[in-house]
């Protein structure tokens, strides 16, 4: 199943759930069915951005060692290396290596919030 198939048959069980099986719920498992319909569509947003969000979150962490001059490493690597410099306190003297690491968080954040909870960006 292709992944554009698997969104689109997790978007058609929400739409199940809340049109068809809500309204003939009692309203005490309203609460329950709302909340499985909020992970059907986290679910099929994570499968539909979930490339794209590796993929930025790599871009972000590579461009602060990339301030430093290091080459690109892939995103694990990546991850690795900065938590170890921030245990370092790479980051704490350096105001464009703080900038820069704040910069990725943020491009990171974001990313996971187009997944998580995309009405938050929208409310900024």
């Amino acid at each position: 199943m292709s992944t554009s198939d698997t969104c689109d048959l997790l978007a058609c069980a929400r739409e199940l759930l809340l049109s068809q099986l809500l309204p003939v719920l009692p309203p005490q498992q309203h609460y329950d069915a709302r909340m499985i319909a909020n992970a059907l569509a986290i679910a099929g947003r994570d499968i539909e951005r979930s490339q794209a969000c590796a993929e930025a979150h790599s871009n972000a962490l590579n461009a602060v060692l990339a301030l430093q001059g290091l080459p690109p490493v892939p995103l694990a690597q990546a991850q690795a290396l900065i938590t170890e410099q921030i245990r370092s306190g790479v980051y704490d003297a350096s105001c464009a290596a703080q900038h820069g690491l704040l910069q990725a968080l943020q491009i990171s954040t974001a990313e996971r919030l187009k997944i998580n909870n995309p009405k938050v960006l929208r409310d900024e």
